[in-house]
């Protein structure tokens, strides 16, 4: 199933906040990101048909679902809504909530088996939802708001209040939601692990706008949000995708943007896409490649830029590959020895981290 486009254009004005929003939704998982109060919950709220203060233009594909003439109620918008607390009916057990979304379907989506045993529901089915844990609960209202056929799901915080084993237990169900039941995902947080684990590409949200909406690796490897995005250091994010595995040695390659990298060991087989995730701290500069060393990665790389940051200290920009950046922080006297200037070409020693799987 391919999923039609969201298109938005709000606003929304309350006392001391104003919104002005607009974007389009793309397949997969979108991740709505941004400091507590700059309006995630409410740009949600908007696109469900929640708020009755909100103006604009939202469209479905061909579908409007507000404008000038048209404003959906929010059950009509074939949205799954689910929050942080999981808001599941107590008086009915997990067989009763996923009935009770089923009856209400308007649309043609997941079938109950597809979705019972995608989400791990069929040994919870006969539970009273007072005798779930977080998780769980969480589990069966994504189950919920999949069985009532929705062409689009907002999520908002779902994963707080939860601790990190429940985390890990949600992350990968919502990763795979999107090519599982061929529904886009709007994942509101403010949880920079969230985002890298989970999405495709981020709406960075600042006082009520959209400040940039692109994908998370060009978003966090741009030094214009890394404040925004509270990062202490620069970091860039590689898009890969596993091509071998060296078994005699428990190593994975990787094939990026950058080169081939060799990484320890992960669940991942030739053909499937990771994240990698290279901080300054990581990598060495050196003027020749090493004959020997721990760290895995020796690249080639050319010195783009210099900028002084703090007293002493010198942040590197470099170019490696064919399209790829790198970030690293020197000392004044490292740049001296190193004979660092733009253009110069020296080798990079990096240690990447690779993100949303299970060593």
């Amino acid at each position: 199933m391919t999923a039609a486009a969201l298109e938005f254009d709000v606003t929304l004005d309350r006392p001391g906040f104003s919104l002005a929003a607009e974007g389009r939704l793309e397949p997969g998982v979108t991740a709505l990101f941004g400091h507590s109060g700059c309006g995630k919950t409410s740009l949600l709220r908007c696109l469900a048909g929640l708020e009755r203060g909100c103006r604009g233009t939202i469209r479905h594909g061909e579908q409007p679902w507000q404008s000038r003439a048209v404003a959906l109620p929010p059950h009509r918008r074939a949205v799954g809504l689910v929050f942080q607390d999981a808001r599941l009916f107590p008086h009915l057990s997990v067989r009763g909530n996923l009935d009770y979304a089923e009856r209400r379907r308007r649309e043609d989506g997941p079938g109950r088996a597809e979705v019972i045993d995608g989400l791990g529901l069929r040994k919870l089915l006969d539970q009273a939802p007072s005798a779930l844990s977080g998780g769980e609960a969480q589990r069966v209202a994504l189950g919920r708001a999949l069985l009532a056929g929705p062409r689009l799901l907002l999520l908002d915080e779902p994963l707080t209040g939860l601790d990190s084993a429940r985390q890990r237990e949600i992350m990968p169900l919502l990763r795979t939601i999107p090519e599982r039941f061929g529904i886009p995902v709007l994942y509101v947080t403010h949880a920079r692990h969230e985002v890298l684990a989970l999405a495709d590409r981020i709406m960075l949200m600042r006082e009520g706008g959209v400040l940039t909406h692109a994908s998370v690796s060009s978003v966090f490897s741009s030094p214009d949000y890394w404040a925004l995005l509270g990062q202490p250091e620069p970091v860039v994010i590689w898009p890969g995708r596993v091509v071998a595995r060296d078994n005699d040695w428990g190593l994975t390659v990787l094939a990026t943007d950058a080169g081939r990298l060799r990484i320890s060991e992960i669940s991942a087989d030739p053909g499937d896409p990771v994240a990698l995730r290279v901080a300054a701290r990581d990598v060495v500069l050196t003027l020749e490649p090493p004959t020997a060393t721990s760290m895995l990665n020796s690249l080639p790389v050319r010195v783009e830029s210099l900028q002084t940051v703090r007293e002493g200290v010198v942040r590197v920009q470099l170019g490696v590959g064919h399209k790829a950046s790198l970030w690293t922080e020197v000392t004044r006297q490292s740049v001296a020895a190193l004979r660092l200037e733009t253009g110069r070409r020296i080798h990079a020693l990096i240690r990447p981290e690779v993100l949303g799987l299970d060593h």
